[in-house]
């Protein structure tokens, strides 16, 4: 392994700038679980990178905001071999990450920038060419990279294979996650057949809002409430349970012109994503009185056509972050609802 001999050094403020910047860690975060799923894919793609450029060095390498990571090597002999990370001031993958198409060196001994670099010394890093691999989104995670111990120019064809296998290689880390996410919109479609078909036998508000939290259970959903505006439009009700329902339950009559109340979303017609008690406090603090324990709420507003029909709160205990997977998911569940409780009316 590298040492971190090197940590000393700093990154220059454009570098660092890259490195760090929140939208690249999270696409990095959303591909970075998988590489070790495909990790025999990935390590075919860097077997062919070292025989079709002849070089004894071909990297995945994901850069971290602390580290950068090989999840393949395609290397001959040691130390190569057996590294598995370095630290961000060793190597040239954090300065190839802001690269528009490929960044390359012929010769880092002699390039004044990178003489002093510790990759040079440790590993005996003569000519370098790196390619951004870039999410879907066209953040850099991190490179795919040829090295070679002796100075070499990289030729366009050579730059151009590179580009080719790292979309090979985006495309390997993104299968898992495309196979996962099919899977999830499977199941909650399968969920949200299994709700409507649930609520078809709901009769009462309180029996609609038991089979909502029956199914919202499988999201880690700790309670839930309705909101239900009377047959006037001018006022809302509660029927709440999970959590402290009785809580809920007695927090009845919410006039429907209160400051940030539910209410407002159900004029509104947008749903509200409450991350933290602070937003459920300063944007809806009624749901702290129907959900004292939740950490995080959905507010999601009941609408028939035209017909104003109440909001739906799921609370949930921890913090939560909402996906856009779950909010879609939560749409489509108090579009359900909104169904059976419009039948309960009639």
């Amino acid at each position: 392994m590298v040492s971190d001999a090197g940590v000393g050094m700093s990154l220059n403020a454009d570098v660092a700038d890259v490195v760090n910047r929140p939208s690249r860690l999270r696409a990095l975060a959303a591909l970075e679980a998988n590489a070790e799923s495909a990790a025999e894919a990935l390590d075919r793609i860097v077997r062919v990178a070292c025989r079709i450029l002849g070089v004894p060095v071909v990297l995945v390498n994901l850069v971290g905001s602390d580290r950068q990571r090989f999840v393949s090597c395609g290397a001959t002999g040691e130390p190569w071999a057996s590294t598995r990370e370095m630290p961000l001031t060793a190597g040239f993958c954090p300065f190839a990450l802001g690269a528009e198409d490929a960044y390359a060196l012929s010769d880092a001994r002699v390039d004044a920038a990178h003489v002093a670099n510790p990759a040079v010394e440790q590993f005996g890093v003569v000519a370098y060419a790196g390619v951004p691999l870039r999410a879907v989104d066209g953040e850099p995670i991190g490179t795919l990279c040829a090295i070679d111990h002796e100075p070499r120019t990289w030729s366009p064809e050579d730059l151009a294979l590179l580009t080719d296998l790292a979309a090979s290689v985006i495309a390997e880390l993104q299968l898992l996650t495309t196979t996962r996410q099919l899977a999830r919109e499977q199941a909650r479609v399968r969920d949200l057949a299994a709700l409507s078909s649930a609520l078809a036998r709901a009769v009462t508000p309180a029996d609609v809002i038991d089979t909502v939290l029956r199914a919202v259970d499988r999201i880690d959903a700790g309670a839930v409430s309705l909101l239900l505006l009377d047959e006037s439009g001018q006022a809302l009700r509660t029927v709440a349970a999970g959590g402290d329902a009785q809580a809920g339950a007695d927090h009845a009559g919410m006039p429907l012109d209160a400051p940030l109340s539910p209410a407002d979303v159900v004029r509104t017609g947008r749903p509200e994503f409450l991350v933290t008690r602070a937003a459920m406090h300063n944007r809806f603090a009624p749901v702290l009185d129907v959900m004292p324990a939740a950490g995080s709420a959905a507010v999601l507003p009941l609408t028939s056509g035209t017909a104003h029909v109440g909001a739906l709160v799921v609370g949930f205990t921890g913090t939560r972050s909402f996906s856009p997977d779950d909010q879609e998911y939560l749409a489509a569940l108090a579009g359900v609802a909104v169904l059976a409780l419009e039948r309960g009316r009639r």
